[in-house]
């Protein structure tokens, strides 16, 4: 029998939720999508470069997370209803909540993941084949098992919430929302922890309209393409809700990036996904193409190898995204060159030269 530790490797190995998650944050690094499809941890491609990897999760950060979501689901979800009937994501009076949530993330209907997946889809299920019937308005912990391999050993997805609405035709719409102990502070929300948030929610949406498809209930059930996103007020653990986050670009965005998972791991594994060994594909991650940023610092342990290789081809990023946008193919070197007096050699040169010299990056 597995020990308490080695089944919790496996099972984080099998859930592919922070796997997605590693892949939206930089979908146009080819290293960062080897490593997610794969489940080759860049720690160890980092310290097989001599790089020490320095991203692991903050206990504290965890326990803010659980402590957050726990208090969202208790007393049949009432804290998160309140927020979603405020956002106008659901009507007042709703009623109803379904939870398979595994045990170490505080759940107490499913007690494995193989439950878990088997409990979702007798559900969904259900859901299709009883329209007249009243069914619960949320429903956390949705685990499904998806049907193509776009990630070894499989790709297993779990939904943090979704909300259901009956339509008066007899069907079911479903909408995906993503939880973040991120604070929400308005105009003035991190780009970063938006863009991540939604990419993750696209995910959700495409992965369960393509369950559905295959599962052949589509003429019952179908996904909006307007989602919602949970965050915190600043300072305290209650929710701040987004609602009607437009998913279509972020779904379609994760359909090209579930192609990309699918037709890697053919390539580079072929048949026999099901015996391969990760730590064999570690030198591969290490030496695809990567695309650095500054958000790569927040997530991924090979940042600063991939800094490293910026300053040395005399990049821009190295400076941050906005210089980089300002910069464009012009070197650093070249920059400084035209702040101390180089004569321009091109009209963009010419262009770069002087909005420099706006922004007061040197002196006359």
């Amino acid at each position: 029998m597995a020990k308490p530790n080695e089944q919790v490797v496996a099972l984080s190995s099998i859930n592919t939720r922070v796997r997605f998650e590693q892949w939206a944050n930089n979908p146009e690094c080819a290293a960062n999508t080897m490593s997610a499809v794969l489940n080759v941890p860049m720690a160890a491609v980092a310290q097989s470069l001599g790089y020490q990897g320095n991203k692991g999760t903050s206990p504290f950060a965890v326990a803010r997370g659980m402590t957050f979501e726990h208090d969202l689901f208790k007393d049949e979800a009432q804290r998160l209803r309140d927020g979603l009937e405020r956002a106008e994501v659901l009507p007042e009076g709703t009623v109803g909540f379904e939870d398979f949530r595994l045990p170490r993330n505080r759940g107490s209907k499913v007690k494995s993941l193989d439950e878990a997946i088997s409990g979702s889809r007798e559900f969904l299920h259900y859901l299709s084949k009883n329209s007249l019937v009243s069914v619960p308005s949320i429903t956390t912990g949705l685990t499904l098992r998806l049907a193509k391999g776009q990630m070894l050993p499989e790709a297993t997805l779990i939904l943090d919430v979704m909300t259901i609405h009956p339509q008066e035709d007899g069907k079911f719409v479903l909408r995906v929302g993503e939880i973040k102990v991120f604070p929400d502070r308005g105009g003035y929300t991190d780009p970063q922890h938006l863009a991540s948030a939604r990419a993750q929610a696209g995910v959700y949406k495409e992965a369960l309209e393509n369950w559905i498809e295959l599962e052949g209930l589509g003429e019952s059930l179908s996904v909006s393409h307007l989602g919602f996103l949970v965050f915190t007020w600043p300072g305290s653990g209650w929710p701040v809700i987004r609602g009607n986050e437009d998913l279509r670009e972020q779904a379609d965005r994760a359909r090209r990036g579930f192609k990309q998972f699918d037709d890697s791991a053919s390539d580079l594994v072929g048949v026999n996904s099901a015996e391969y060994e990760p730590s064999e594909y570690a030198e591969w991650v290490a030496h695809s193409e990567t695309k650095y940023k500054e958000a790569c610092w927040g997530f991924c342990d090979l940042a600063p190898r991939c800094q490293d290789l910026a300053l040395r081809q005399d990049r821009g990023i190295v400076l941050g995204t906005e210089a980089a946008k300002l910069l464009g193919t012009t070197s650093m070197t070249r920059a400084l060159e035209l702040l101390d007096g180089a004569l321009p050699e091109t009209e963009f040169e010419e262009s770069l030269k002087s909005q420099l010299r706006n922004a007061d990056w040197g002196d006359e």
